[in-house]
């Protein structure tokens, strides 16, 4: 199906207001670059996000690392380029509560709910939840409930209103800080005010662009020529 198109679907997972515009930003800058067209498309989900790969309805895919590993042994797509933010490849996992919580070690989660994003989320369930473990405090018989929100966002909302004790999002340090520079929370315009992090966890490999098998190797060259720019 990919090959009988013309354009080119460039994909992102989010539910943040703002991910279709600013993914169209950069599909603009491929374009003058690449003369290609490049249609953006923003999924809801990991799962969208595979199975529009598989299906040919996605050619380029910005993808969590975990995710993409699953593209190549699907053996329908393959990485290509590594992101890097604030000019590192790597960021961290962040086990938080609310500022006014009373929990203030990993111990404390013992009997607590948690939240996390999904099962394929590097930061936000795979690598906190080795964390935990690590600590001596088994998800799966320790946590009196486990729900996945499928987003970050989503997270840090039924936090915040207590639904959930604790959950996990991705977050950036500059070294030496404690506090974040950038994380699940305040993209989602919550202050580090409002937050208690409980432990950090990684560092964890960032997000990777990643190709269809079947778009065509010239494309594919052209975009990765484009985004190294």
């Amino acid at each position: 199906m990919a090959e009988a198109r013309d354009n080119v679907t460039f994909a992102i997972i989010s539910n943040a207001p703002a991910a279709s515009a600013l993914l169209e930003v950069v599909c603009d800058e491929i374009k003058k670059r690449t003369k290609l067209e490049l249609s953006p498309l923003v999924l809801r989900s990991y799962e969208k996000l595979l199975s529009g790969m598989q299906e040919g309805e996605v050619d380029v895919a910005w993808a969590p690392p975990l995710v993409a590993i699953d593209l190549e042994r699907a053996k329908v797509g393959s990485i290509a380029l590594s992101a890097r933010r604030l000019g590192k490849s790597d960021y961290s996992s962040a086990i938080f509560t609310r500022s006014d919580s009373k929990l203030s070690t990993l111990k404390d989660l013992a009997g607590k709910k948690a939240a996390w994003v999904a099962r394929e989320s590097s930061a936000g369930y795979v690598v906190p939840r080795l964390k935990l473990l690590a600590a001596g405090v088994n998800p799966e018989t320790d946590l009196t409930e486990q729900s996945f929100r499928r987003t970050h966002e989503a997270v840090v909302k039924v936090v915040l209103s207590g639904e959930a004790d604790f959950g996990a999002t991705f977050a950036h340090f500059e070294a030496g800080k404690t506090a974040p520079t950038s994380s699940g929370w305040q993209d989602s315009g919550v202050p580090n005010s409002e937050i208690r992090i409980l432990a950090v966890a990684g560092p964890i490999p960032s997000d990777v662009i990643a190709y269809s098998s079947k778009l065509a190797s010239e494309r594919a060259e052209k975009v990765t020529a484009a985004m190294r720019e």
